[in-house]
């Protein structure tokens, strides 16, 4: 039967970390404190990066709207048709809008849909696609059509019906410059990006870590198995969570180092899965060591 030895959240942490030699009193906890504890660990680094990377994902947002503000000229939109103020081309391919959008922007309600493709695609690189609008649909160029020119494979387009359906109920309004400013102001909410990089990085970490967790507490069962050292299957699953921790934590610590920095780690998958068989020898030479006195 196993033994309800209490241990708070942060000592886990730190026996995981620090107290190799504590793992038997972290098993007497359970299977299910363990899988509890993994989750929670995930969760508070998910927590972590979704902030930081909130932060500056919304710094790009809002300098991409501040450039657009400054650079897009005045547009009218009624009825599925786009035109321009002054029927001159408008040409955004600055890195912040880039940024932003994945795409560089043309405006030019003058052209047809073919005349565009051969006027716009040296726009496109391999970091970004060029969408151009024009007067009754928009087009999209990707890098496809650069490499391919005997084709349009590289090409998507649509009319403005099917797609403004979708976000348009008044189709009478004449919007402007100014509601395509507004609606991306309302779409900088600090809420909205953490909970969706939440969901990214704990789905993210939880399907890494479960992957390496039961691939190596696998591998570790067998092995304590053919050198008859006693430990279950649980056993193995338990000592991997808890072996995981530091593990998981240089993994996060990379990942907020890579956005400020241009620092790369290409094998770091390697070195992951190295931390955690480190700590697991580490736990087997003590427990041996205990056996023999």
């Amino acid at each position: 039967m196993e033994e309800n030895i209490k241990i708070n959240f942060f000592k886990k942490i730190w026996y995981s970390i620090a107290r190799p030699s504590r793992y038997g009193d972290l098993r007497k906890q359970g299977v299910g404190k363990a899988i509890k504890y993994i989750f929670s660990i995930i969760a508070i680094l998910a927590i972590i990066l979704a902030i930081i990377a909130t932060v500056i994902q919304l710094n790009v947002v809002k300098e991409a709207i501040s450039y657009l503000d400054e650079k897009l000229p005045e547009i009218k939109f009624k009825e599925n048709t786009l035109t321009l103020e002054n029927e001159e081309a408008v040409i955004l391919d600055d890195s912040k809008i880039i940024q932003y959008f994945g795409n560089a922007i043309v405006i030019n309600p003058l052209l047809e849909k073919q005349e565009a493709i051969n006027k716009y695609k040296d726009l496109v690189t391999e970091k970004n696609r060029v969408i151009v609008f024009l007067n009754n649909e928009y087009v999209i160029i990707s890098d496809k059509y650069n490499s391919e020119s005997e084709n349009e494979e590289g090409i998507e387009n649509k009319k403005y019906e099917d797609v403004s359906k979708n976000f348009i109920k008044d189709m009478s309004y004449e919007y402007g410059k100014k509601d395509v400013i507004e609606y991306l102001k309302e779409r900088t909410s600090y809420a909205y990006y953490i909970a969706q990089y939440f969901v990214v990085y704990f789905v993210t970490i939880t399907f890494l870590y479960l992957i390496y967790i039961i691939l190596i507490s696998t591998s570790l069962w067998l092995v304590t198995k053919i050198s008859k050292f006693k430990w279950t299957f649980k056993d193995s699953i338990m000592n991997t969570i808890y072996a995981s921790t530091l593990s998981m934590i240089v993994y996060v610590l990379y990942m907020i180092t890579s956005y400020f920095t241009s620092f790369k780690i290409s094998f770091l998958d390697i070195i992951s899965i190295a931390i955690i068989f480190v700590y697991l020898y580490i736990i087997i030479y003590k427990q041996k060591k205990e056996v023999k006195k």
